[in-house]
């Protein structure tokens, strides 16, 4: 049940990923670059995190094991790689998972990572599940925005420990529940 599965949109294909794509798209410190905790300025990784590494089958094997999805999110026109979305954190009991995201910063502003959530929250819902979250720290207006178009309602602020700048700031929770 926890496979990857490859899905598509008019623009998208969203598909398993590989190391290339992972150092691609976190090539920058997106920490420091969405406006949380009053930050907001590009800074590139001297070596981008890879969390695939150079066997991708085990990865995605250590993915199932664990009941997590990562998807990567290329454009078909180059293939190249924009976003990833990671579906973890199950809740068995209250059949419910939460979605993470990133995008790289060269492509912020084109409805991709929302054009791609429409397509996975469709996939999610078919294999059984009834809820879906969100969490975001309070400045992360694009996730904000995002979680809106996709009439995710707001449920609660939670005070949280920012570990980069080691301040507590607000943490949103938004829900979508399916009907």
């Amino acid at each position: 049940m926890y496979d990857t599965k490859k899905l598509e949109t008019k623009r998208l294909i969203i598909d398993k990923g590989n190391s290339e794509s992972c150092k691609k798209i976190y090539e920058y410190d997106l920490i420091k670059c969405t406006e949380i905790d009053s930050q907001n300025s590009l800074v590139k990784f001297e070596e981008p995190p890879d969390f695939i590494g150079d066997n991708a089958k085990g990865y995605y094997n250590e993915c199932q094991e664990s009941h997590m999805f990562d998807w990567y999110v290329y454009l078909k026109k180059g293939n190249i790689p924009v976003a990833n979305i990671i579906a973890d954190r199950e809740n068995i009991i209250e059949k419910s998972i939460e979605l993470s995201y990133n995008t790289h910063p060269n492509y912020w502003g084109n409805g991709y990572i929302t054009e791609a959530l429409e397509e996975i929250l469709k996939f999610l819902k078919n294999i059984g599940y009834a809820k879906i979250v969100i969490h975001f720290y309070e400045g992360n207006n694009k996730s904000k925005r995002v979680c809106e178009k996709l009439n995710f309602k707001f449920v609660k602020k939670e005070k949280k420990l920012y570990e980069p700048s080691n301040k507590i700031i607000d943490e949103n929770k938004y829900v979508l529940e399916f009907e």
